[in-house]
């Protein structure tokens, strides 16, 4: 067996060298090329994150907590805002939302929390679709990349601020009733955010007088006999008679009827957002439903 010379060693070092050298110059070149993309997709990866973390704290903030202070809704200066109604004794009540807290909701509120994004909020019934609140811009739709959230909550859209149900009268005396109905506060703010209707259901009454502070705010001239006896009866209460100081007053009521014996009457004073059509107040809006909470967030400039 033959002995390669030191010059054939030589070139056979430098051929392995070059052999292993090309292959590693290949990969840096592939590399280097496709740096651009991979910085991008690591940016992007990292961007996306962020909207994500945006998107979900906002929305848990939002269904999951009252908000600081937890009365913003009347001071109308929320430091973080939240719209769960809030119950003194046990705090928060998650996925419960207050009428008055997302009346008050404004499109500052929700883009402090969403932070450099675009957005949109919006609040659904779930079995009929109708939108309680929108806010936002609802142009995500044309977005290369929107993050979605959704979360399903209880909302009563009429909320009953004060009630007396089942007023009876048992002889032929006709009997005033108070406490209940119990007092509900009302202020400056309130007054300026919110209407109030008396809801009458009348199982046979006759008449009835509904007095707040003094002042009728329904008598026997919304009554027509026979015609309105098993009728219910929707009326807006005139700002006027309601209390509209600086600070929180109680409105004292009063209800006086006139029926047969074992006739009954429910009265309900009923809180809604301004502008809320007389027809959206009734029975059926009383009561508390499901509803979709959506927040759609999405880069600016996208």
């Amino acid at each position: 067996m033959g002995f390669l010379s030191r010059d054939s060693r030589g070139f056979a070092l430098s051929l392995d060298l070059l052999l292993a050298i090309i292959p590693l110059t290949l990969i840096l070149g592939f590399v280097t090329a496709d740096m651009d993309n991979l910085m991008y997709q690591m940016e992007d990866t990292v961007f996306r994150g962020s909207m994500d973390r945006s998107a979900f704290d906002t929305l848990n903030t939002l269904l999951e907590t009252s908000g600081e202070p937890t009365n913003w809704e009347v001071t109308g200066n929320a430091n973080v805002t939240g719209l769960a109604i809030y119950d003194t004794k046990n705090g928060p009540q998650e996925g419960t939302l207050s009428t008055g807290k997302l009346a008050a909701l404004s499109q500052d509120n929700v883009q402090t929390l969403v932070g450099g994004y675009n957005y949109y909020f919006k609040v659904t019934r779930i079995d009929n679709n109708q939108i309680i609140k929108s806010l936002g811009n609802n142009s995500y739709t044309s977005a290369n990349d929107v993050v979605r959230v959704e979360r399903v909550a209880i909302y009563t859209e009429s909320l009953v601020v004060s009630s007396a149900k089942d007023l009876r009268r048992f002889t032929g005396t006709p009997i005033t009733y108070t406490s209940p109905p119990n007092p509900f506060p009302t202020d400056q703010f309130y007054l300026a955010t919110f209407d109030y209707y008396v809801l009458i259901v009348n199982q046979g009454y006759n008449s009835a007088d509904v007095n707040i502070n003094g002042n009728d705010v329904v008598d026997q001239h919304d009554f027509r006999g026979q015609a309105t006896r098993f009728v219910n009866i929707t009326k807006k209460i005139d700002p006027s008679a309601l209390k509209d100081g600086a600070t929180l007053q109680d409105n004292i009521i009063t209800v006086r009827g006139n029926s047969n014996p074992g006739d009954t009457l429910d009265i309900y004073i009923i809180q809604v957002p301004k502008g809320t059509a007389p027809e959206n107040i009734n029975v059926d809006t009383i009561i508390p439903k499901k509803v979709r909470a959506e927040l759609f967030v999405w880069n600016r400039g996208a």
